[in-house]
């Protein structure tokens, strides 16, 4: 069985920040975490928790049952397992929103084989 590791990060003081590119090329301070290391992310492209993609699959199971298809509980189950599996999917101190989004669509892709576009109009 795989034990869940617990995301908790432990910010340094404001005056100890670590000097690096935003996505826009110039340099600022970033936050980063005493225990583990990790940078937090400060970009606009932000990551949301697990919660917010899980509830983006009801509405595709919502979806596909409206038009008589079929999203078993099993498959939602697998997508959902997939995506816990994922070490960093939930923390959303390091992770970034794009990144999610991908890693979301190749797993309900990989399970439903719905079309990326149709994944992508529900987030």
């Amino acid at each position: 069985m795989r034990v869940k590791r617990v995301i908790t990060h432990i910010h340094k003081s404001t005056y100890e920040r670590v000097w690096l590119p935003s996505l826009n090329g110039l340099l600022q301070p970033h936050a980063f975490c005493e225990y583990c290391g990790s940078v937090k992310n400060i970009s606009s492209d932000r990551a949301k928790g697990i919660g917010h993609y899980i509830n983006v699959l009801a509405e595709i199971k919502r979806y596909m049952e409206r038009r008589s298809w079929k999203l078993s509980q099993a498959q939602n189950r697998l997508i959902i397992k997939e995506l816990e599996g994922m070490e960093d999917f939930a923390d959303i101190y390091i992770m970034r929103g794009s990144a999610q989004k991908n890693i979301f669509i190749g797993a309900v892709k990989k399970y439903t084989g719905l079309s990326r576009s149709l994944i992508e109009s529900f987030l």
